[in-house]
């Protein structure tokens, strides 16, 4: 969740460079004993995927990272010697708070006041204690507070008493608050002095909120004796502090690269006017100054003989297990793989690569993509455990290689809508295809290409008369919506039947692409599916009992080796075809949009001869394709041009990338109608078995509602003031489109 990725010597201010000697993380050495290790380890790990999938923090796909990694291992080492029923709720909280703080960094929900909203919940529901849990579920569509209400906090808050209760929810409250209100510095690109990062870093780590837990969970209390209360708070927060500084050291890498700026090595940095060694030995010297200061303060004699609950062994073996978890844990060490012989302390930031999770790819791709041509043109991205591949030569042998495979959609959508032609390969997939591809070719098409008139049509006569519009709204998401509703045979005529079909249609596509694995599309995806199919039952057992010449017919008639499909078939691939064939089509229509109006002399060719605008289509599909990358799973070792993907590993084939590779295409940022070189040959509509069956459909629909655009409104132009701007991966297009008629 950054800006502009803070590259270079951070002493001058200049971050437009990475560091050209490799950095050398220290050894952190703690002088205190780990905690003992745990014989109920596998089992706690069990049961937290197992609660996490269930309430739908975690997909497949996270479960399987989450149990074949350490990720999980820092929760089960703070269990320390609790038994196992209190230890399991430990543990569920850690995976809670690892989902929440990923949340909030990879990416944009906890913009815009979102994180505000969830800690305002969060907070009614921990005050609330005697609420009914099941009356309050209703009152959430995200998942991660669902859970709280349903089942973590109703247990929490029997493990200790009110004082307890009250002290554990402050912390809980001031680590949520700390980390929102780094999301707002960063939304307004604010500095922050060492003095106010201090006390929001050692917060946002959550620490204290953690201390907490490790008591009720032991059955410890050590606020007990009211005589001890400020020397165990000094304790616990030089320990909250060595583990919050220990992280920011070995996650220098990863933050410098992902262009996050709120890292105590970053904040030295800047105010100390450091280079990037010096600051590291900076912030190493203030953890050894916080180990002094906890033995210190752990040595002073007490007012009274020390209890098991104030024994400073506890927080001794925390912080050690915590900086053995940051030491060893693979987030923090983001190396390319032909950097994996150095020694695990040296980072060459120039073989650190960009992650998927990176906000800068939502803001602006291209810069990042660059450097990974010219750089790490195929690299492990740790964070997303996924290989990317940027270069035109090797996404195009990617996407053609026979042992690159579509099983990569088990995961993707596979929960959502079952097995269907988007996880199939071999003879399966090009049967199903087989059935499908008439629908799109030839005749059918001519019904479309009818449909595609009727329809535009409406909707300019909709804006006949009015002096602005915003083209997004009333053109761009509306138009393949409503054709792709007719060609099922769904009805899509008013705006009420529209905006119900491309909400469907928006968390359909967002559920595919959900990268990051947020919660909240994990569990939105699956209701948004029952209520689409909810939908359109009535109309499949219309067509059952009296077909038509829609597609939903043609589904109910089609026959695989002698049998038809089944129901659950023909309900997935209705919402297949509803969704691939508006989100895409109405992201490549508005970047045409955008093209046209912007780009000097563009419009005015196309007006002149309106057979250009398949010209204008296919430049601005392989300059601005509104799908950025797609999926693909590794049968086996694939020997790429430019080097080798493993086999089982997923890779992310980076089409914006690959579109602009300057190898395959001159001077390949500019928007060039007349290209002539390899002009066709972009990725917009993938390649090899799987390409796009719905290109023609799509470029048909793009180009006529386009010339019809202008024809009606020749002197379309942007409104006053207003400048479109992409944002975006999954759907890379500018969210309005404000124009003057």
């Amino acid at each position: 969740m950054a800006s502009q990725p803070c590259e270079g010597d951070p002493g001058t201010g200049q971050r437009d460079h990475l560091s050209p000697t490799p950095l050398i993380i220290p050894e952190i050495h703690l002088p205190f004993a780990g905690p003992p290790p745990r014989s109920d380890r596998e089992p706690l790990r069990a049961h937290a995927l197992a609660w996490a999938q269930r309430y739908g923090l975690i997909g497949r796909r996270g479960a399987h990272r989450l149990s074949t990694t350490a990720l999980l291992e820092l929760g089960i080492a703070l269990c320390g010697r609790a038994p196992t029923p209190q230890a399991e709720i430990l543990v569920c909280w850690y995976l809670w708070a690892l989902i929440l703080d990923d949340r909030i960094d990879d990416g944009p929900w906890a913009e815009k006041g979102a994180l505000d909203r969830f800690i305002t919940a969060v907070q009614a529901l921990t005050d609330g204690c005697e609420a009914d849990p099941a009356a309050e579920t209703s009152r959430f569509d995200d998942p991660m507070l669902s859970v709280l209400v349903d089942d973590l906090w109703p247990q929490t808050q029997r493990l200790g008493d009110d004082h307890w209760r009250n002290r554990l929810v402050r912390h809980l409250i001031q680590h949520l608050r700390a980390q929102a209100t780094l999301v707002r510095v960063r939304e307004t690109d604010t500095a922050l002095t060492l003095a106010e990062y201090l006390p929001l870093r050692r917060n946002s780590f959550g620490a204290l909120f953690f201390f907490d837990l490790i008591d009720a969970a032991e059955t410890l209390d050590p606020y007990a004796d009211a005589a001890d209360t400020e020397w165990w708070n000094t304790l616990r927060e030089h320990a909250a502090d060595i583990i919050a500084w220990t992280n920011d050291i070995h996650s220098i890498a990863k933050d410098v690269v992902c262009g996050e700026r709120f890292n105590l090595v970053s904040i030295l940095a800047d105010t100390r006017s450091l280079d990037w060694p010096a600051a590291i030995e900076s912030a190493h010297q203030m953890v050894n100054t916080a180990v002094a200061q906890f033995t210190a303060v752990a040595a002073q004699p007490a007012n009274h003989r020390r209890s098991a609950a104030t024994d400073p062994d506890r927080l001794r073996q925390v912080v050690r297990a915590a900086g053995d978890w940051h030491r060893s844990v693979s987030r923090y060490h983001l190396q390319a793989a032909d950097a994996s012989a150095q020694d695990n302390r040296q980072v060459d930031l120039k073989l650190t690569p960009p992650t998927l999770k990176s906000r800068q790819f939502e803001v602006d791709p291209y810069p990042l993509y660059e450097r990974l041509r010219t750089s790490l043109p195929i690299v492990y991205d740790e964070p997303t455990d996924v290989w990317l591949v940027s270069r035109y030569v090797d996404v195009k042998a990617a996407l053609t290689h026979p042992g690159a495979s579509n099983n990569n959609y088990s995961w993707q959508i596979g929960p959502l809508l079952g097995h269907t032609i988007v996880t199939m390969d071999g003879c399966e997939h090009a049967q199903h295809r087989a059935l499908l591809s008439p629908s799109f070719r030839s005749n059918a098409l001519a019904a479309l290409e009818t449909s595609i008139i009727a329809v535009t049509t409406d909707l300019l006569a909709q804006m006949q008369g009015r002096r602005q519009v915003d083209l997004i709204a009333d053109f761009t998401a509306a138009l393949p919506v409503r054709v792709m509703a007719r060609a099922l045979g769904l009805p899509a005529e008013t705006r009420e039947e529209v905006e119900r079909l491309k909400r469907w249609c928006a968390v359909g596509f967002a559920y595919m692409g959900n990268y990051r694995q947020d919660p909240a599309l994990l569990t939105g995806g699956l209701s948004n599916r029952d209520s689409f199919y909810d939908f359109i039952q009535p109309h499949i057992d219309a067509r059952r009992s009296e077909p038509s010449d829609d597609l939903i017919s043609q589904l109910l008639a089609a026959q695989i080796d002698g049998k038809p499909l089944s129901e659950t078939f023909v309900r997935s691939y209705c919402a297949i075809l509803m969704t691939a064939g508006s989100e895409t089509s109405h992201g490549a229509l508005a970047n045409l949009i955008v093209n046209l109006l912007n780009e000097p002399g563009v419009k005015d060719a196309v007006m002149a001869n309106p057979e250009l605008m398949d010209n204008a289509l296919a430049e601005t599909l392989r300059r601005n394709p509104p799908l950025q990358l797609v999926l693909r799973e590794a049968r086996e070792s694939l020997q790429l041009p430019s080097g080798t993907i493993p086999a089982g590993a997923t890779l992310a084939c980076l089409i914006g990338s690959a579109n602009r590779d300057p190898d395959q295409f001159t001077d390949p940022d500019t928007f060039n109608m007349s290209r002539t070189e390899h002009a066709a040959s972009h990725f917009a509509f993938g390649a090899g078995r799987h390409f796009c069956l719905g290109s023609m459909l799509a470029r048909m629909e793009i180009t006529i509602s386009a010339r019809m655009l202008l024809q009606a409104f020749p002197n379309l132009r942007w409104a006053p003031g207003f400048k479109p701007t992409e944002h975006g991966f999954l759907n890379r297009c500018p969210g309005r489109l404000e124009v003057a008629l």
